[in-house]
């Protein structure tokens, strides 16, 4: 029978008691852990929970089709890891090396107790900034994850060739993006014949989601952000076109699931 859910459990030795007393050391739970003991995680709105599961529809149906029982042999990077979900989850399939990374201490501590939990001895979680990656994990990885990090930058081009820069085969990127307009154009100094190129968004950051002094974050719409994509250095791209009756944000393409193959 074919797999429908791609989300999965993880395995624990621990006591269902046990594992409530590790993660009732923190509160503030972003996404649902579901382990072999029937102890989850918990979230306080069920919207990003949604958000999360689409995601894993739309990202690993593709990722298992390509790995299937090779995960083994593939090292992975989660790019601003946040609580390691996505790690996990890699970690759980039986990937080689997961390396997850994120400026946020607290979030890493998450991850870890997580990985306890699971005995997941294949994943290891630093404190990095993805333009101020160091020597401990330096290098390229099979897979990366750029999941829900792009909009809430200053300077997405600049991450787009950084994270390129790690990626040996796949990057899997997931974002918001600017609704399509009409090309806009552009006249370059002696030049009198207008360029047309796709738009691209500027908004004011979210004080909650962006790193402290940032005023504006840059949004490409989609074809913009294939253009960056190829300019970073990618080769092909491959949208993840949803069911419609999944989250309308999905299903009407203002978040969506790129596979960038190298």
């Amino acid at each position: 029978m074919e797999n429908t859910n791609y989300v999965y459990a993880i395995p624990t030795t621990y006591e269902s008691t046990k594992t409530k007393e590790y993660l009732s050391q923190y509160k503030d739970w972003f996404y649902v852990f579901t382990f072999s003991n029937d102890v989850a995680t918990s979230v306080s709105d069920e919207l990003i929970d949604r958000i999360h599961q689409t995601r894993a529809d739309l990202i690993f149906p593709f990722l298992d089709e390509l790995f299937q029982d090779r995960w083994d042999e593939i090292t992975c990077m989660d790019i601003a890891c946040n609580q390691g979900w996505f790690s996990t989850q890699l970690a759980v399939r039986g990937a080689k090396k997961v390396i997850g990374f994120d400026t946020r201490d607290e979030h890493l501590e998450m991850a870890n107790v997580v990985k306890e939990i699971g005995g997941l001895n294949n994943i290891t979680y630093v404190n990095q900034d993805l333009f101020e990656l160091d020597e401990s994990v330096a290098g390229q990885y099979d897979l990366t994850l750029f999941l829900g990090i792009l909009y809430h930058l200053e300077n997405p081009m600049g991450a787009l060739r950084k994270v390129r820069s790690v990626t040996k085969n796949f990057c899997v990127i997931e974002t918001q993006v600017a609704r399509t307009s009409p090309e806009l154009e552009i006249l370059n100094g002696s030049d009198t014949t207008p360029k047309k190129g796709a738009g691209i968004g500027v908004f004011s950051a979210d004080e909650n989601h962006v790193q402290h002094g940032m005023s504006v974050v840059i949004v490409p719409t989609l074809p913009a952000l294939y253009q960056m994509l190829y300019a970073a250095g990618f080769k092909r791209l491959y949208l993840s076109v949803p069911p419609g009756a999944m989250y309308e944000q999905y299903a009407d393409f203002d978040r969506v699931v790129i596979f960038a193959q190298v």
